[in-house]
């Protein structure tokens, strides 16, 4: 659960938060004093422009306004909480006569939860309103938190914490938007474990869930932050590189691989050593529609030269537009006594 939501369960468990406006300071005192006396923690407001800005700098549950105020009345009010994403319940005050009943039967088309006609001169029917209203309000949050659980659920995957193949598909679609519309290239790296299928054959494939584990936290480990990680598919990962070109993600290809290389995994009393490929590609030089089929195929050359390496392929444009054949740029990991990289 993130920080946010955290937030909203704790407010949970606290009393009920009641902001009060009403251009009537005894009107005003008398409700506070009734709700403060029911345990609710109470702020008030003299009209509906201070309610406001009470409003945007606070968290309610419950809004009591007065439905008859001098420039902002009660309706531009309930319009105001209905565009918050915490958007509290609202139950309005009116007076007696016909036409004020009217306006607040208005009100609750409008989306009030309740109305209670002036003067208030039983303190149960109110505290009986705002308990439901703040039962309301919070039965509304729960439900909101959990829709949004199991949306965060339908795009991770379980095993190794990382976004999964959905994730991808719907993310990468949003980058070739913005990358198209503002015209910021951005990076992909395609993952593979290497020899997994040995892993699973040696150690079971309990084995091979550490081992995807190991992978999936030694990766994001050596990502950026605004970088985001998917499990692409079995022993496959994927990382989308916002505002980077080629040159960036055959760094960030370089970096993963090493610190994978460099890791350890304790695995029957012993180390287990693990190892990638991977292979980067850009929109800067890679079409968008053909980003994937190029990681994925540089990916490929990655393993057929050897493994524990990344390569990147793309095709530069000369100044004429005409693409040139396909340039293959290579990056391995030093071996004692070898060259630092090879192309």
């Amino acid at each position: 659960m993130d920080s946010r939501l955290e937030d909203e369960a704790r407010m949970e468990s606290a009393p009920g938060r009641i902001l009060v406006v009403d251009d009537s300071r005894v009107m005003r005192a008398v409700v506070c004093e009734f709700l403060a006396r029911a345990g609710y923690s109470v702020e008030q407001a003299n009209d509906g422009q201070r309610g406001f800005e009470l409003l945007a700098n606070g968290c309610f549950d419950v809004i009591i306004s007065d439905l008859q105020m001098p420039q902002r009345d009660g309706f531009w009010l309930l319009q105001q909480a209905k565009m918050r994403p915490d958007r509290p319940e609202v139950i309005l005050l009116t007076g007696s006569r016909g036409q004020d009943v009217q306006a607040a039967v208005r009100a609750l088309r409008l989306g009030a939860h309740d109305y209670l006609t002036k003067p208030i001169g039983n303190p149960e029917e109110l505290v009986l309103a705002v308990e439901r209203a703040v039962q309301t309000k919070r039965l509304r949050d729960a439900n909101r938190r959990l829709i949004e659980k199991l949306e965060q659920l339908s795009r991770t995957d379980a095993l190794t914490g990382a976004f999964n193949r959905r994730a991808f598909d719907e993310a990468l679609v949003r980058e070739v938007a913005s990358s198209e519309r503002y015209g910021v290239p951005f990076g992909l790296i395609l993952f593979d474990i290497d020899f997994f299928k040995r892993v699973n054959d040696l150690h079971g494939h309990e084995g091979g869930d550490r081992v995807l584990q190991h992978f999936a936290r030694v990766a994001r480990s050596a990502l950026r932050e605004c970088d985001q990680f998917y499990r692409y598919g079995g022993e496959e990962f994927a990382a989308l590189l916002p505002q980077t070109g080629l040159a960036g993600a055959i760094a960030t290809a370089m970096r993963v691989v090493r610190a994978v290389s460099h890791s350890r995994l304790r695995m029957g009393g012993a180390e287990l050593g693990v190892t990638c490929s991977a292979g980067a590609t850009s929109t800067d030089v890679c079409p968008a529609a053909d980003l994937v089929a190029e990681a994925d195929e540089a990916l490929y050359n990655a393993k057929q030269a050897g493994r524990n390496r990344a390569h990147a392929r793309g095709h530069r444009i000369r100044a004429r537009s005409v693409a040139e054949p396909a340039v293959v740029q290579t990056v391995r990991l030093a071996e004692p006594g070898s060259p630092e990289a090879e192309s």
